[in-house]
């Protein structure tokens, strides 16, 4: 049996990757367990509401008027929402997970957490989005810059039960010469996102393909109703990256930390000779 993953340690690039993986191994039971639980009801009604807001849209393009209607920003709303409790849904289950020294949490556990801190992180993700949006509508670097480094703020939020604007110091502070490690965590979690999404989608959409020829139906919107079907459904995948940056957040803590250590033992008696030094000299 594998020896369970110890999160505050010290790991490189490769490491946080393998670990990420053999950690939703290890727990991926009860981790799927409390995301269907707290998750699963946002899950169906955002595809609902998605595809809802969808056919609208369609049907404001076909009379020309402007698609950005209320329907539009309150489904653009509900997203947020939901992506938001899948996000605090895993960073509490790791969080607990450490609490109960590597023990997987129960799903009210991980309920109480979320509710406690739902409304703190809210405002938080809502401030945070701006802020990246407007780096990307002044200049794109900036956007993709504060986009790396808020990847740590709300586990920061989460794991140190802390504010926003200590997260968000404390995230500057964290991937201070980070910044090109972190980004090749969020990288390499995509790309194996974008990997399992189309290892589904693909035959989906084929499926789909050969419905609409066998049943001679023409309409072009049949597949983009099947898209967000299909990307809703494959949410559960972004779990991975939630784990991969969290094991960046513990293993930059336990470095800076260790390294704080060394400083103070290397400073034992140092003080203290300093003064002695002066003492004899004044005398």
């Amino acid at each position: 049996m594998n020896e369970k993953i110890e999160l505050r340690k010290v790991r490189t690039f490769g490491e946080i990757i393998e670990d990420s993986i053999q950690f939703f191994k290890q727990n991926g039971k009860p981790l799927l367990r409390a995301y269907l639980f707290i998750c699963g009801f946002f899950w169906v009604t955002s595809s609902v509401v998605s595809v809802f807001n969808q056919v609208q849209v369609f049907e404001h393009q076909a009379k020309g008027e402007p698609v950005f209607s209320l329907t539009y920003f309150l489904s653009s709303l509900y997203e947020v929402v939901n992506f938001l409790v899948v996000t605090l849904t895993i960073l509490s289950f790791i969080a607990l997970y450490k609490e109960k020294d590597n023990e997987p949490p129960t799903v009210e556990e991980v309920w109480s957490y979320v509710k406690y801190f739902f409304f703190r992180v809210f405002g938080s993700y809502l401030a945070l989005g701006a802020l990246i949006i407007a780096g990307i509508l002044f200049c794109i670097l900036p956007g993709i810059y504060f986009s790396v480094v808020f990847s740590l703020t709300l586990p920061v939020m989460i794991m140190e039960n802390s504010t926003l604007g200590y997260a968000f110091s404390r995230s500057f502070q964290l991937i201070k010469g980070r910044w090109w490690q972190t980004l090749g965590i969020i990288i390499v979690s995509e790309i194996i996102i974008a990997a399992a999404m189309l290892s589904v989608s693909i035959p989906t959409m084929l499926v789909v393909l050969g419905t609409s020829f066998l049943t001679n139906t023409k309409d072009a919107n049949v597949y983009m109703y099947a898209f967000l079907i299909i990307s809703h459904l494959l949410q559960f995948v972004y779990i991975l990256p939630l784990i991969a940056v969290s094991l960046g957040y513990f293993s930059y803590t336990e470095q800076d930390d260790q390294g704080t250590l060394y400083q103070r033992i290397m400073n034992i008696g140092k003080h203290d000779a300093d003064a002695d030094q002066q003492i004899t000299e004044e005398y």
